[in-house]
């Protein structure tokens, strides 16, 4: 949609005019590139995920019937299913590839 069409030309145009960050590419730099700050990682999660909510359960648009609360419920659910799931499921298959290291980065990305 049109939303989306906005968002990633807004962020094309600023990757472009911005450039890459000096000293990611170069020789030596290496290919994993680290989370700095755990808890504002989490964080930003936390708050991704909660505005989920008011966007995806408000996208019933109305709640004038018991089958409209009824279906936002279900939307709810299904967002919070969706993102545990996924988020449990990179955590786990991440202990087990990295023999015990458990990444916090990667479950919340």
């Amino acid at each position: 949609g049109i939303v989306h069409m906005c968002g990633g030309v807004g962020a094309l145009v600023g990757a472009a005019t911005v450039g890459a960050r000096s000293g990611r590419f170069d020789e030596g730099a290496g290919e994993a590139f680290a989370p700095h700050s755990l808890p504002l990682i989490v964080l930003g999660t936390f708050i991704l995920w909660f505005g989920w909510y008011g966007f995806n359960c408000g996208s019933t648009l109305s709640m004038k019937a018991t089958a409209d609360g009824t279906m936002a419920a279900q939307v709810a659910m299904n967002t919070t299913l969706s993102a545990a799931s996924c988020g449990l499921s990179v955590l786990a298959l991440r202990f087990l590839v990295q023999r015990g290291k458990y990444d916090i980065g990667g479950m919340c990305n």
